[in-house]
């Protein structure tokens, strides 16, 4: 072959150790982010209504409560998931593309059985990855595989054969052309699209990877031992250095460690600590990078060092893009593989090269000399004997265990491919083959090949949940619970136990879970939360202070603290908790304390920016900041928050919260002085016979009996205490006497004080107490809208300025046609000016407001006749003939025709006259 690759000459692919060390940066990454990316434990809010006063609305003497719902918000945990990883699995293929040309480009500078040997794994890893599944060129059959063997194979071979002068970087520049060609050409013609595209990929090269990972493994075994070695005589000084007697404390305390990992299949160093193999690969692997010059002598006669230096780094980034697509997805069974393996060969390959320095060296550690630098030129037993001993001892171990690490690549495979397979069926609902596919790799996965397959469980359940089968779901995770303790399966199981039958089996199952994880502030957080459906509140602080002292000052913990203490009305302990919050990651405690204000003392809140789409949390936190800002009348906060309102009852996503934000917007309306679009918004929600329904009747009928509209408002007070709004009856009787009804308001608080219902009893009693006391003098003043409007309007009269009148009575009949003497007001200021029609109309208005009044129904009349539509008076006079006496009746009915006759006289254009009502 070439000499320049031997010589000092040779390129020098930097690039190698930078790829290698971001790789396993990645891998590391992914250690700590994988499981809570793939099984994330989320927070689920809780919500707890509790009885709120808003205001207080006049009746008379009286003041009646205007009460609304709050929402105590507490947090439970559940567990979402397994999600897929296509980022991760398209960093691990780029990987392995790097190791598949930087391998075929050293295959192909080596000698032609080496380049033979060479290319066989790279047939292996290309047949394994299963390309025809893609459907490239719209079929099925293996011609892309063919193309590709061709192509790569034939690329190394042309390589190889024909340009032995090429450089190493030539060579890489040639293969990881036809390698990038392929994969375009396989993104490009996938009938799939790119991201389940890589991870069909990434699912197929698992077996690769773990060979990978083996590899790496079994030539780092022994790099930790021969670290301590390089430490053990590394000073310049020999009497600064150690002798063989640290040198062999210290390899028995390593080698002892992973003895007890391995015999124990685990080791637990400090409480909540345990020992991890694939951590000490770290050291090792940055002791085999900067070691690699000096065991050359161990691998010089098969790959020179040109050549190792170069398959070295990218191994490691091969590994650890491996490691790290295991990492993310949180794969059990790969993972369980790794560690049992790691901790395996580190044991056996590092005890077996202790043994083999111990008799090569001994003399020489003991005269503390730098035996590292010799260590691969021995004088008694050779080098290969280590791996032999080792992998011997590797098979018979695995041989007593009928070899679990195929089974468990496999079943790892297995879970990338259900988790696709689950993924798709998601997308597709309607398809039930692909749900079935992946239910079947989940119990191939997690019922044959590795029984402790946590992931497979998981994905069990998390299609079960999406086809709402909970039945399967409680299975499914119970039978992982069998397999061992698991947090998530613990919190994620109890959450389906949300119904007050299942209390105990939730319960049971969160405290075996937390006497297993007794340092687990979810589990314990849970259980107190599932404690407040009983009356152990001492088991429910209990647990709060337990997940505190758990995860002190967390989120979970600061809302349910206070959750728990407004539930208790023990409002002053409440305000000594430490406030501060931040709405847009801490909705539920900020809405936490926000009802506590509105409890207590309310402040005014700035509107909030709640998402798009509601959740209980933001919903509460939204619901609670509008009703502070209409009980401190802040008026400037209640309007920047109504185009939000309004933006999020019409997105589909907030239909649960739908109802509540529509009374939001009415009662912001309603605080602003907008009483008319309030009412508006109200009377959808008021339609209907539930005691929903009821209670937005009775809140129609108060404010109805706020503006003064005495006898409508006893009619809707009516209306809504029929259909179960228990407090209207009350207030029915209040509107009655301040519409000069005292016998029948004292007949209502009677017929409420005979009723069977011991609560309707108290209120009657309370009521003819009231009616007794009190003076409810008809023609009370009452502040109405539109008082404003009509003294402007009066002003305007009184200077003659008739338009700016007119704008204010317009405004009466838009905004305020409920405000009878406004209205009154109005009609009179339009006959005046002969406007007859504007007059009709502006008395309509009023009369749909207040249809019992006689002064409307009067003044409509005659209006009506005004106006020439005669037809439109006649309901009106009927009504009141019932209610005027005889005498004032035939008055009205006198100036009726008086107005009748002018509207027919000077109507000599029409030719037939308007049909006139019975008047006798």
């Amino acid at each position: 072959m070439s000499p320049k690759l031997a010589s000092t000459r040779a390129w020098r692919p930097t690039w190698l150790g930078v790829l290698a060390a971001l790789a396993v940066g990645l891998a590391i990454f992914y250690y700590f982010t994988g499981p809570d990316s793939t099984l994330p434990m989320c927070l689920v809010p809780q919500l707890q209504a509790v009885p709120l006063t808003l205001e207080q609305v006049a009746a008379g003497p009286v003041r009646v409560p205007v009460q609304a719902s709050g929402f105590i918000v507490s947090l439970t945990h559940d567990v979402a998931g397994p999600f897929t990883q296509p980022v991760a699995a398209g960093l691990f293929l780029l990987l392995l593309a790097a190791v598949l040309v930087g391998w075929v480009a050293v295959a192909s500078t080596l000698a032609r059985l080496a380049f033979v040997a060479g290319m066989i794994p790279v047939i292996f890893l290309l047949l394994s990855l299963n390309t025809e599944s893609l459907g490239i060129f719209n079929t099925s059959e293996r011609y892309f595989l063919y193309l590709m063997l061709g192509l790569v194979g034939g690329g190394a071979y042309a390589v190889h054969a024909f340009a032995e002068e090429w450089r190493l970087g030539r060579r890489v520049l040639v293969l990881g052309a036809i390698v990038v060609g392929l994969g375009l050409l396989i993104f490009s013609q996938s009938q799939l699209p790119a991201a389940e595209t890589a991870l069909q990929l990434a699912a197929y090269a698992t077996p690769g990877g773990a060979v990978l990972v083996a590899l790496l493994v079994l030539w780092v075994g022994i790099e930790n031992i021969r670290a301590l070695l390089w430490f053990n005589a590394q000073a310049e000084q020999p009497g600064s250095r150690f002798g063989l007697g640290p040198f062999v404390a210290a390899i028995l305390l390593y080698l002892g460690a992973l003895l007890l990992y391995v015999w124990n299949d685990g080791l637990q160093l400090l409480p909540g600590v345990s020992l991890d193999p694939l951590v000490l690969l770290l050291p090792a692997v940055l002791a085999g990078g900067l070691g690699l010059r000096l065991r050359a002598p161990s691998y010089a006669g098969t790959v020179p060092y040109a050549e190792a230096r170069v398959l070295y780094p990218l191994a490691v980034a091969g590994a650890a893009g491996a490691l790290g697509y295991a990492f993310a997805t949180d794969n059990t069974p790969l993972l369980a593989a790794a560690r049992s393996f790691a901790g395996l060969a580190l044991l056996l390959v590092g005890g077996s090269f202790w043994l083999y320095v111990l008799i090569n060296f001994m003399p020489l550690i003991q005269q503390r000399l730098r035996v590292y630098r010799v260590a691969f030129e021995p004088r008694r037993l050779p080098f290969y004997t280590v791996y032999v001993l080792a992998v011997g001892g590797i098979v018979i171990i695995q041989s007593r265990r009928s070899f679990p690490l195929p089974d468990q690549v496999q079943a790892g495979q297995y879970n990338h491919l259900g988790d696709l397979a689950r993924q798709q069926s998601e997308a597709t609902p309607d398809d039930l083959s692909l749900a079935v596919l992946a239910e079947r790799y989940y119990a191939e996965s997690g019922d044959v090949l590795y029984r402790g397959n946590f992931h497979a469980q998981f994905g069990r359940a998390a299609l079960y949940r999406f086809r709402q089968q909970r039945g399967n779901e409680i299975v499914a995770l119970n039978r992982a619970l069998l397999r061992g303790p698991s947090e998530k399966v613990s919190v994620r199981l109890a959450g389906l136990f949300n119904q007050p039958e299942d209390l105990f089996d939730g319960l049971d199952i969160l405290r075996r879970g937390l006497k297993a994880q007794p340092r687990s502030a979810a589990l314990a957080g849970d259980l107190a939360q599932l404690f407040t459906k009983t009356a152990l509140n001492d088991s429910v602080a209990f647990y709060l202070d337990q997940a505190e002292r758990l995860n002190p000052g967390s989120y979970a913990s600061r809302t349910n603290q206070l959750g728990f203490l407004l539930s208790q009305n023990l409002y002053a302990e409440a305000q000594k908790q430490p406030g501060g919050s931040n709405p847009a990651t801490e909705p539920a405690l900020a809405a936490n304390q926000l009802l506590l204000g509105l409890l207590t003392k309310p402040v005014k809140a700035d509107a909030p920016s709640t998402p798009a789409v509601l959740d209980d949390a933001t919903f509460a936190h939204l619901y609670h900041a509008v009703l502070a800002n209409i009980k401190t009348q802040n008026a400037t906060g209640i309007r920047q928050g109504l185009p939000h309102l309004a933006s999020l009852a019409r997105a589909d996503a907030n239909a649960p919260y739908y109802e509540q934000l529509m009374f939001l917007q009415a009662y912001a309306r309603h605080a602003l002085g907008q009483e008319r679009a309030a009412r508006q918004l109200l009377l959808p929600l008021a339609a209907g016979t539930t005691g929903t329904a009821a209670y937005y009747q009775m809140l129609l009928g108060l404010w109805q009996l706020q503006q003064g509209q005495f006898a409508t408002a006893a009619d809707q007070l009516a209306f809504a205490a029929s259909h179960g709004a228990v407090q209207a009856g009350e207030t029915r009787a209040y509107a009655l006497a301040l519409n000069g009804q005292p016998d029948s308001a004292r007949a209502q608080a009677a017929r409420l004080a005979a009723s069977p219902d011991s609560a309707l009893q108290l209120l009657g009693r309370r009521t003819l107490a009231q009616l007794a006391a009190a003076s409810f003098a008809p023609g009370t003043a009452v502040e109405r809208i539109g008082n404003d409007w009509l003294a402007q309007a009066r002003q305007a009269e009184q200077a003659n300025n008739a338009a700016a009148a007119a704008k204010s009575y317009q405004r009466i009949v838009q905004e305020a046609p409920f405000n009878e003497p406004a209205i009154l007001a109005a009609g009179r200021f339009y006959t005046r000016r002969r406007s007859y029609t504007a007059a009709y109309e502006a008395l309509r208005a009023g009369l749909d407001e207040n249809p019992q009044s006689p002064t409307l129904l009067r003044a409509y009349a005659l209006a009506a006749a005004d106006a020439g539509l005669t037809e439109y008076a006649t309901d009106a006079l009927a009504q009141l003939r019932q209610q005027l006496a005889p005498a004032a009746y035939a008055t009205l009915a006198a100036e009726y025709e008086q107005h009748r006759a002018t509207r027919a006289a000077a109507s000599d254009s029409f030719s037939v006259a308007p049909a006139i009502p019975p008047l006798q």
